[in-house]
């Protein structure tokens, strides 16, 4: 008689109301400051509790961050993620190398193809998918805003980071070539670099400096505004915010649309979805702040056509 209501008890359990939700595990790395990283907790954090993947219920979220990439994406294999979403190429590279069998979200990537993270942007054919910036477009963008900032700029340095993508050298010259502009290009390896490439610039006698679209750049916003602001030469970067770090443009995609994206990514793996059947998507809004205060101090005046432009004027 005590079985029966041990083997109703079992018979309960086992029904499928009563199954244990499966808890998803979310890897994410980035060579950025995670606690920082305001959109990844305001934005992608909240749109996947939204889609039903509430973290502390049945979703773990495993952030990596800062440091050495390639260790970090080591530990984050270890800890057997079912979904990593990487920030950045060298971030992806790092993730793909110790985790082939795990689908990988690109937070943002340059050019999916260029990097070797997908066999093209319509058809990845392998476990990277995600959001692609086409930087180079960006860069051109850039050049073409500044111009218009500064209308009788006759030379412009283009700041390059060594360590991404260094192709359309020649593309990137044609595009100045059309502006009316002389462009220089300067390469740097490491922040070590930044001082006696900014003096040489400086020397150069630019009218204004494009700063590549780089992660390395991002990062190190302030720093590079701050040896511009020293030598009087106008800036414009690869994102709004960093106008507020002291460049007098920022100008790129809105990294709010690009997170509510990443999670659209992350709820379709999730729910069976293929990576290398997921074509890569590009941003489709764009930002542009300019800081009206920076372009006091170096003694520019942008013109009205410019400032109607922008999302966010910094007084």
């Amino acid at each position: 008689m005590r079985l029966v209501p041990l083997l109703l008890g079992l018979i309960v359990l086992a029904a499928p109301g009563y199954a244990e939700e499966r808890v998803w595990r979310l890897g994410v790395l980035t060579p950025f400051d995670w606690p920082a990283d305001t959109t990844m907790h305001s934005v992608m954090i909240p749109e996947l509790a939204r889609r039903g993947f509430v973290e502390g219920k049945n979703l773990v979220v495993l952030p990596r961050w800062g440091g050495n990439v390639d260790s970090l994406a080591q530990d984050l294999a270890s800890a057997k993620p079912d979904v990593i979403v990487a920030v950045a190429p060298r971030a992806i590279s790092a993730a793909m190398k110790v985790a082939p069998q795990i689908p990988i979200i690109a937070s943002f990537t340059t050019d999916p193809v260029i990097e070797g993270e997908a066999a093209s942007i319509s058809r990845p054919g392998g476990q990277v998918t995600g959001i692609a910036l086409l930087t180079f477009e960006g860069d051109k963008k850039r050049m073409e805003l500044l111009h218009d900032a500064i209308p009788g700029a006759r030379k412009f340095a283009f700041l390059a980071d060594e360590l991404t993508m260094t192709q359309h050298k020649e593309e990137y010259r044609q595009t100045a070539e059309k502006l009316g502009v002389e462009l220089l290009r300067f390469e740097v390896k490491s922040p070590a670099d930044y001082q006696p490439t900014f003096d040489a610039i400086h020397n150069a006698g630019v009218d204004g400096i494009v700063i590549q679209s780089s992660p390395n750049f991002h990062r190190d916003a302030a720093q590079l505004a701050t040896l511009a602001l020293e030598r009087r030469l106008p800036t414009i970067c690869e994102w709004r915010a960093m106008a507020s770090d002291g460049c007098l443009i920022g100008y790129g995609p809105d990294i709010a649309e690009l997170r509510l994206r990443t999670a659209d990514f992350v709820v379709r793996i999730f729910s069976g979805g293929n990576p290398a059947e997921m074509p890569f998507e590009q941003p489709t809004r764009f930002e542009m702040a300019i800081n009206n205060r920076v372009a006091r101090t170096i003694g520019v005046t942008v013109p009205p056509s410019v400032f109607v432009r922008a999302d966010e004027v910094i007084e």
